[in-house]
Formats: C-alpha cells, sequence, structure tokens
C-alpha cells in the first residue's frame, strides 16, 4: 500500500503492483461501492502478473478513510449512501 496526495491535499491509501519501468502498460482498477476490499485489492497483483503496472485507490477515503463494506444487503446500502 501506497499514499497517493491529491491535489487539494487529501491523501488516499492505493494498492500497487508491478514495475512501471518494464510493464507493457498502466492500469487504473476502480473499486466498487464497498471500498478498497480483499477481492479489488488482490486485481492489482493479477494484473502486475500479466504484465501491467496497476494502482488500485481507495476513493472513499476522502469521506471514510479505511472503508471496507461486505457484500451483503447492509454493505450495499452503506455504499449507496
Amino acid at each position: 500500500m501506497i499514499k497517493l496526495t491529491a491535489e487539494d491535499g487529501i491523501e488516499l491509501a492505493a494498492c500497487v503492483a508491478g514495475d512501471p519501468a518494464t510493464a507493457k502498460g498502466g492500469v487504473v482498477v476502480l473499486q466498487e461501492i464497498f471500498g478498497l476490499n480483499t477481492h479489488i485489492r488482490d486485481l492489482p497483483r493479477r494484473f502486475a502478473e500479466a504484465g501491467y503496472y496497476a494502482v488500485a485507490p481507495a476513493l472513499f477515503d476522502r469521506a471514510e478513510p479505511g472503508i471496507e463494506l461486505d457484500y451483503d444487503a447492509d454493505g450495499k446500502t452503506r455504499g449507496i449512501d
């Protein structure tokens, strides 16, 4: 995990994988409404294994840092709110 700093100074956690110097391209993984959960954190690794540099920023860190919701009705409701 790394920290990305937005233009307004807000810090967002991000999962990165791969080597930008040798990658055949870059991929930005956008999270679902459930936050930067286990599934989303695994995707950059999978893209890196295929030769890409990948980053998955925690887009909800601006509102609630570290949020990780379950794939259930409560998680869906909270994610939409």
